[in-house]
């Protein structure tokens, strides 16, 4: 089935994690859509990183006659672990009718100085010493990174996408609306 996405982002590692997720279960033509968040460039808590990510696929999403648009956003939240964080992705499918699907990626614990640097707005690679422009965590990010190798940023966005598309693939036929995922995740009301 040939369907048309919209990705928020103007990173394109992002755009082919969608793309490559999206291409194995439907005919999938994908573009980026440059959107403006109510988030920092580096969101804490489940609340912004939310927020980025739904508003990612909202904003996507109506800027163009896409069927889908998709938003991912990365960020420490608040979980039981040395630091009080995890390291996760969030990933939000909005279709026309207003409905979402969301997942996340598998996440790790940072050590407590890259979080305290994250909390303060700093991005991960920064706070953890790693170049994006030209270095190491251009590709494959910290994850890569920190995992030797095993698990690229790409990878870790892909399995993201892949969480929140699921329901659908399921035909799960009762998605919330962006109305009652935005509230229950304590964002503010983002008009679809």
């Amino acid at each position: 089935m040939p369907v048309n996405v919209a990705v928020g982002t103007s990173n394109p590692i992002k755009v082919r994690a969608v793309e490559r997720v999206f291409s194995r279960f439907y005919d999938a033509s994908v573009a980026m859509v440059k959107v403006v968040t109510s988030v920092g460039s580096q969101p804490v808590g489940l609340t912004e990183v939310m927020a980025g990510a739904l508003e990612r696929a909202v904003k996507s999403l109506r800027s163009s006659s896409h069927d889908f648009g998709v938003g991912v956003e990365a960020g420490p939240i608040t979980f039981p672990s040395s630091s009080g964080y995890l390291e996760t992705q969030i990933a939000v499918v909005v279709d026309r009718e207003c409905r979402a699907s969301v997942g996340l990626s598998p996440s790790f614990e940072l050590d407590k100085r890259i979080v305290e640097l994250m909390i303060v707005g700093v991005e991960l690679e920064k706070a953890a010493g790693i170049s994006r422009i030209g270095g190491l965590g251009e590709g494959v990010g910290f994850v890569g990174v920190a995992s030797l190798g095993t698990l690229s940023r790409q990878e870790l966005t892909e399995q993201a996408v892949l969480m929140a598309l699921l329901p659908r693939l399921a035909g799960q036929t009762t998605l919330a609306s962006v109305r009652d995922v935005a509230e229950q995740a304590g964002v503010s009301f983002i008009d679809c």
